[in-house]
């Protein structure tokens, strides 16, 4: 794979891989696999966070599209939502394993 298209997966994927890099984002995710839809309060309460810093977060991951929303009266509920990524990261990480082995075999004879 050529340079110009590995730089390209790394570009689709980097809304992903950036919201994936807040380990209080990578909680609350992980708190919404378990509940499977959560609220701000929920949420604030659940992780120790300020609602402010909840709703950052919140913002990031729906920015990246890990996050669906649904209104239920004044409350507004988060699940999480993976399978816009599956794909685009899948090439990503082919890409890389590929990279990596062409690395491996151009190294291994110059030893």
């Amino acid at each position: 794979m050529q340079f110009k298209q590995i730089k390209e997966l790394f570009r689709r994927n980097l809304p992903l891989l950036s919201a994936l890099g807040d380990s209080q984002r990578q909680q609350i995710l992980l708190l919404m696999t378990d509940e499977r839809r959560l609220n701000v309060g929920e949420i604030t309460r659940r992780t120790r966070l300020s609602r402010p810093a909840v709703s950052h977060h919140i913002k990031i991951l729906k920015d990246a599209h890990l996050l669906s929303a649904h209104r239920e009266g004044t409350r507004i509920y988060y699940q999480p939502k993976f399978d816009t990524h599956i794909v685009p990261m899948r090439a990503l990480i082919d890409a890389v394993e590929d990279m990596i082995c062409t690395y491996d075999s151009k190294t291994k004879g110059k030893k």
